[in-house]
């Protein structure tokens, strides 16, 4: 079986560690994360098994237009551009906490998409 060899950038936490990524089959090894989750990200990566995705989400009583989303979990990569345009529907009223639940099973992936950060309500004048 061919080795195939990529080089990603971790996208799971600040660090955003350059992956060196070399496998043949299931056979995957992971050089150049500096913590655990840049492991699980080079391998789910280079194996196309599945992605968070993040987005915003339309705010209404809010200080803000719009809010900063993601899936709790993983979803299939196949489902990414289907829950981006689910995400373009979706809105949420102020106030609601960091971590606050958008939409559950988003798609019909399990995944709840979720606030990344608290959506304050808008000062009244």
């Amino acid at each position: 079986m061919e080795t195939i060899e990529k080089e990603l950038i971790c996208q799971e936490c600040p660090n955003r560690c350059l992956l060196k990524v070399t496998g043949a089959g299931e056979q995957v090894a992971v050089a150049g994360n500096r913590c655990p989750r840049g492991e699980r990200f080079g391998r789910a990566e280079f194996l196309g098994e599945k992605n968070t995705v993040q987005g915003f989400v339309k705010t209404v009583g809010a200080k803000e237009p719009k809010a900063a989303v993601t899936t709790d979990r993983p979803v299939p990569k196949g489902m990414v551009y289907k829950i981006i345009l689910a995400l373009k529907r979706l809105s949420v009223t102020a106030p609601m906490p960091k971590g606050g639940v958008v939409k559950e099973n988003i798609c019909s992936t399990g995944a709840n998409i979720i606030l990344t950060e608290a959506v304050p309500a808008q000062e009244e004048p």
